[in-house]
């Protein structure tokens, strides 16, 4: 080997070596005691923002073609429906309220708790679409339990064409203190959600801007079988952003799994979640679970993998991890992650708004085969009707000249 040549390798065996340095880094954030507070987190950036976790109650969509509202279970709120008619605002009736209690979807932000229960377009959950105006109007009433205990009536009035205005209004349960509130969602553009503190009647601009960020550790309500009932019990863990794909890899040694044996998708925001840590009821303490790691794309388009080392619990809210920098899957391959589909879970016609103007879609069954397809060519909504197949889970797949992504889509009966 010539002087050169050995040169140009010990240069590279060097650089490989500080790479491989550089690409594992140990991370600790706190939440604080009790988890007191959000904190948002970007794979490449670290934390990028920390929020209190009970400065809110009400959180209200961005995005033009959503609908979603969202309430703050962590903090203990808690929504009931409690009429199908709007004309029972001044006389609602609260009996068996309890057996209609909402909460967030954990797998999708789309399906926040005042949403979740439309079972198709046009039903929005707390509103109807209007094919000629394309706004959204009030079809339910809600009431909502605060967090100290207390109640208040609430009716989400419009939400105006685009999704870019809502307006709500809130009272005691006898109609006293009302109040009519109106929130332009171009106020927060590039955020996810903006928020609405009932008790100082105050909206919040509480959000990094949705490009910065990944992860946010935050406590939220979870659906756990038990026995022959689902109980929803308030956990704390790490949730994606939208867009964010990521699987979930058990029983291999986490800071030696390949990133390319493993599917990486955006179909559930709580595939990190809190399951990666138990108490253990002889020690009285957290333990967490053992050759389990996750591999999770950043803003950035560059593949992480992460595994958790520690967890202090409520004491401290400490959260110790690891992540592994992996090789980029590029800016092209992470494009057709600005979509929205919409409703879902769907009865008959889903709604498909894409960033990227020509592009094919699939419809996919559980085990991949293809069962329907459609080539769109400039423009940027289309339709798919998938009336005629059976209820159940099945996947969208977008590709376009240089871009793929999945999403998972529920058809309800």
């Amino acid at each position: 080997m010539n002087f050169s040549k050995m040169k140009k390798t010990l240069i590279a065996l060097f650089t490989a070596a500080a790479f491989i340095a550089q690409a594992q880094q140990t991370v600790n954030v706190s939440m604080g005691a009790s988890y007191a507070n959000d904190i948002y987190y970007s794979l490449a950036g670290g934390e990028i923002k920390t929020e209190p976790a009970s400065n809110w109650d009400l959180a209200f969509t961005i995005r033009p073609q959503d609908a979603s509202i969202l309430i703050n279970e962590g903090k203990g709120l808690r929504a009931f429906v409690v009429s199908d008619n709007i004309s029972d605002w001044n006389s609602i009736d609260t009996s068996g309220m309890q057996q209609r209690e909402l909460h967030n979807s954990t797998e999708s932000w789309n399906l926040g708790a005042l949403a979740n229960m439309g079972t198709s377009h046009p039903d929005y959950g707390w509103g109807q679409y209007n094919q000629i105006t394309h706004n959204v109007n009030a079809k339910r009433i809600f009431v909502l339990q605060l967090s100290n205990g207390s109640f208040k009536k609430l009716i989400i009035d419009e939400m105006t064409a685009m999704g870019q205005q809502f307006t709500f209004r809130l009272a005691d349960l006898d109609g006293n203190n009302e109040i009519t509130k109106t929130a332009i969602k171009t106020n927060y553009a590039g955020k996810n959600f903006f928020y609405y503190n009932i008790a100082d009647d105050q909206f919040l601009d509480r959000e990094p801007l949705s490009s910065e960020w990944d992860l946010v550790f935050r406590r939220y309500s979870l659906p756990i079988q038990a026995g022959p009932v689902v109980l929803n019990y308030i956990v704390m863990g790490a949730q994606t952003n939208i867009g964010i794909r990521s699987a979930r890899v058990l029983g291999a040694i986490p800071n030696a799994a390949d990133s390319a044996n493993y599917v990486l998708d955006n179909m559930d925001i709580s595939r990190i979640g809190s399951d990666w840590k138990s108490f253990n009821n002889a020690t009285f303490q957290w333990s967490i679970t053992d050759s389990l790691s996750y591999f999770v794309t950043s803003q950035g388009g560059r593949v992480y993998q992460l595994f958790f080392t520690g967890f202090g619990g409520s004491a401290t809210g400490n959260i110790d991890f690891s992540q592994n920098r992996g090789t980029s899957i590029g800016i092209a391959e992470n494009a057709l992650s600005e979509i929205s589909i919409f409703p879902n879970p769907t009865q008959g016609l889903l709604n498909i708004h894409s960033e990227i103007s020509s592009f094919q879609i699939a419809l996919l069954d559980g085990s991949g085969r293809t069962l329907l397809e459609k080539n769109v060519e400039n423009q940027n909504d289309t339709q798919l009707d998938l009336s005629a197949f059976p209820a159940g889970s099945y996947f969208i797949r977008m590709k376009s000249e240089a871009s793929i992504s999945n999403h998972r889509v529920i058809i309800a009966q």
